[in-house]
């Protein structure tokens, strides 16, 4: 390759990667500002916040369909917690984004650089300061069906896996895979912490699907949880 296609690459790359920044941080400054009208509540996370305080690591857990307020219930430190994005031109994008959010990534999926995403996420778990943020879902389903990552990662790390939830008032949710929920302006948010679930299973095939029963209904009486705090309809 001759030095001015090497030139001409370097200069799409960089204009790529400042339209990226342009992007993310447009994007990244009107979700702030359109969740910063969501009127708040946590319920049942004294502990979850107490392990952020005591540097207690731990693995992050939600359905994927409630990552848009999330970040509100994460209480880190800038870059102190890492989540999964896809190698996909979206992921590059949403990585970015989560940059904004002083949110750290690992790049890869079940279906492309999974091994190797495993072993960056195993290596950063060795550091207590550090969490992890996965949804057991993700990223393009099924829905509200927990894959063997969370469960392997939990398993060979030996960290607790702490579930989430948050429902709103009013919202609305798209017709996606996961039906995606997006909280109405000025709405109410109720956030809920669980209680740690361990992976301490041999993970065969029994020990697999074992964990991922308890894991899935704690996810399930979690998210019941959350949705029975919000106000009844009048007339209902």
């Amino acid at each position: 390759m001759d030095s001015s296609r090497i030139e001409s690459s370097k200069d799409r790359k960089t204009a790529y990667g400042f339209f990226l920044s342009l992007v993310s941080l447009a994007i990244y400054g009107l979700v702030r500002i359109y969740l910063g009208t969501l009127r708040k509540t946590y319920s049942h996370c004294l502990a979850y916040r107490q392990r952020y305080v005591r540097d207690e690591g731990m693995l992050i857990s939600f359905w994927h369909n409630q990552l848009l307020a999330m970040p509100y219930l994460y209480f880190g430190k800038p870059f102190r917690i890492s989540t999964l994005v896809s190698l996909s031109k979206d992921g590059e994008l949403t990585t970015h984004i989560l940059r904004r959010w002083g949110i750290g990534t690992v790049r890869g999926s079940s279906t492309r650089g999974g091994i190797s995403a495993l072993k960056e996420l195993l290596r950063l778990a060795k550091n207590p300061h550090h969490h992890l943020v996965l949804t057991p879902d993700g990223p393009k389903g099924p829905p509200f069906q927990i894959k063997d990552g969370l469960l392997v990662l939990a398993q060979k790390s030996g960290r607790p896996i702490i579930p989430l939830a948050v429902s709103f008032q009013r919202y609305v949710q798209l017709n996606s895979w996961d039906g995606f929920l997006i909280p109405l302006p000025f709405t109410k948010a109720y956030f809920v912490c669980g209680d740690p679930v361990h992976i301490t299973e041999v993970l065969d095939e029994e020990g697999m699907e074992e964990a991922r029963k308890r894991m899935t209904k704690s996810l399930q009486d979690l998210n019941a949880l959350a949705l029975s705090m919000r106000t009844p309809k009048r007339g209902s």
